[in-house]
């Protein structure tokens, strides 16, 4: 019998190549605390940097649409400054993107492609569940449609960021978080 550090490798490996087969994406990183994420193979839309503790591209953390997509999506309507309407935003939780890269920190420097940048707090992952949405009203976001990620809050399921902080926080085509 295999050493148990090896039989989760040969696990992971087989999760993996069964995925493959099945035509489904690979999961994000194989079992345990400290796994390295799988490098992506399609055009970066987020690169994570900073206090991190898994890697895929030297010191930083870079993950693909495809990537970002298997990650548990989650849904909320909510209304924002931004459209005339409530819409819908599905994404993953900033929570578990953060989660996926062994991030630990006070605050969230997040840039956008134009390099506008905010600080977010490092809590706020927690306590209010943004999201990195990928889709409003079930279109995916391109450049044009404030994408590819926008970091949105509940606004109306937690009323209490509904004040100029939150939605200055809110940044759109975020494209780099550095953890610090």
């Amino acid at each position: 019998m295999p050493h148990p550090a090896r039989r989760t490798a040969l696990l992971a490996i087989c999760v993996s190549l069964s995925s493959l087969a099945w035509g489904q994406s690979p999961p994000l990183a194989p079992p345990g605390k400290n796994a390295a994420l799988r490098a992506p193979t399609q055009p970066v839309l987020l690169t994570v940097s900073g206090q991190i503790t898994r890697h895929n591209l030297g010191d930083d953390a870079a993950f693909d649409a495809a990537m970002i997509d298997s990650l548990p999506a989650h849904e909320f309507r909510t209304w924002s400054p931004w459209f005339k309407e409530p819409m819908t935003f599905r994404g993953p939780r900033l929570k578990t993107v953060l989660e996926a890269v062994g991030a630990t920190g006070q605050t969230l420097h997040m840039v956008a492609l134009n390099d506008y940048a905010v600080d977010v707090p490092f809590s706020d992952a927690e306590r209010y569940e943004p999201i990195l949405a990928r889709r409003i009203d079930g279109k995916v976001l391109g450049v044009r449609d404030k994408g590819p990620l926008f970091l949105i809050y509940p606004f109306d399921q937690k009323p209490e960021t509904r004040m100029d902080q939150f939605y200055g926080r809110s940044i759109w085509q975020v494209t780099r978080v550095t953890v610090r």
